[in-house]
């Protein structure tokens, strides 16, 4: 049992403390009792849901049926780089590299 205890402690080193008004905070604990959570558990699941749309919001782009095809036919095209992106190539390698 102290293998346990000390293990759950270990996955709840962290902390996060935030201010919230008197309002925002009883709607969480309403919203805990109704999910049968504690305030904690709920707090946390819903903010690990919350970052985890924010994330994906932040690496997936949606594109129309129509940009889609458009996206499709530039990469199909054989374009050779213009004068803009030649010099912005240059000068990302003599800065990265």
């Amino acid at each position: 049992m102290a293998v346990a205890k000390s293990k759950k402690r270990s996955i709840r080193a962290a902390r996060l403390d935030i201010r919230l008004n008197i309002e925002a905070k009883e709607k969480i604990e309403q919203a805990a009792v109704v999910s049968h959570q504690s305030v904690t558990d709920f707090v946390v699941t819903s903010l690990l849901r919350a970052s985890e749309e924010a994330l994906q919001r932040q690496q997936v782009i949606l594109l129309t049926n129509r940009d889609r095809d458009l996206f499709l036919a530039a990469l199909e095209e054989d374009a050779s780089p213009n004068r803009h992106l030649r010099k912005a190539a240059e000068r990302f390698k003599r800065h990265y590299q």
